[in-house]
This record gives C-alpha cells, sequence and structure tokens, in this order.
C-alpha cells in the first residue's frame, strides 16, 4: 500500500507538470507568482518573442507667457529667458517666486518689490503708470501705497520676468 500511494503520487506530479507546461506555467509549483512570472518572461525573452514597448517621447512643452496660468497661491513657472528689451530687471528667488511682498507699516498696507537692476527710475515710472498710484524708491526695493501685489506679479509675469 506505500509503494502504491508513492506511484500514485509521483504520477500525480508528473501529470500536474505536464499539464502545466502546456498551459505555459513554469514546471515547479513551489515557486512563487513572482518567481514563475519571472521565469515565463525569461524563457519568452530568450525565444525571441518578448520585444519591449517602445514609447515615443512627446516633444518637450514650449514656453510662451499668455498661456501660463497662475496656480491658486500666486506662483508661476519662471521663463526659459530672461528678457532683455526692458531696461530693468527683476530677479526670482531661489524657489522661483517673483519678489513682490506685502507689508504693513502703522496699519497701513504696502506692496514692496525687490531685486529690481538697471534703470531703477524708469521701473519705478512703469509702476505709476499700471498702478495709477506714486512709488516710493528705497535702497533696493520700490514701495507702492496700498495691496498691489497680485496685480503686479501678473504684470511682471506678462512682461516675461
Amino acid at each position: 500500500c506505500r509503494l502504491s500511494s508513492f506511484y500514485f503520487m509521483m504520477l500525480s506530479a508528473v501529470a500536474a507538470a505536464a499539464t502545466s507546461r502546456s498551459v505555459g506555467v513554469a514546471s515547479r509549483c513551489v515557486h512563487s507568482k513572482r518567481v514563475v512570472k519571472k521565469m515565463n518572461f525569461l524563457r519568452l525573452r530568450k525565444a525571441g518573442l518578448w520585444k519591449p514597448k517602445a514609447e515615443p517621447n512627446p516633444p518637450p512643452p514650449e514656453y510662451v507667457v499668455s498661456q501660463l496660468k497662475e496656480l491658486p497661491n500666486g506662483w508661476t513657472p519662471p521663463p526659459a529667458e530672461v528678457p532683455t528689451h526692458h531696461p530693468f530687471a527683476v530677479l526670482r528667488s531661489k524657489q522661483g517666486w517673483l519678489p513682490v511682498y506685502s507689508k504693513y507699516k502703522q496699519k497701513v498696507k504696502y506692496t514692496a518689490v525687490r531685486h529690481v537692476l538697471g534703470d531703477v527710475d524708469f521701473f519705478v515710472g512703469e509702476l505709476h503708470r499700471v498702478t495709477d498710484v506714486e512709488p516710493i524708491k528705497k535702497l533696493g526695493t520700490v514701495e507702492l501705497k496700498g495691496d498691489h501685489v497680485k496685480h503686479l506679479r501678473r504684470w511682471l509675469t506678462h512682461l516675461g520676468f
């Protein structure tokens, strides 16, 4: 009885191995699913039946100022090139923010623009034309009375800064 059960087990193992080969599963059933998948992949690659999928690389998006959308927090991506056709320049921070900030002085709100390079007087004249408020020129900053942060950030973004 002992030998007949042994032969029965061997025959069932051989039958299971034969059926598993015909289905495409690895012959030994002691492997995990991950190992079986890897073994089948290696077998297909060796036979030349597996080819990697060729995904075309999409072209990089072109930077156009008018198509930029402002994030809800007011951030816009920096331009690829700094514009050189203006007599002034406004440098962005390390994180890519435009240096336009609001601050309070004795319960009065001011808007400050920092990191202005080049012709600051021309920049002050343009700010006065855009906001209808007389800017206050200080060392390293230009201040405006009132809250003009969003308006100035959009204006500087459309200028290409």
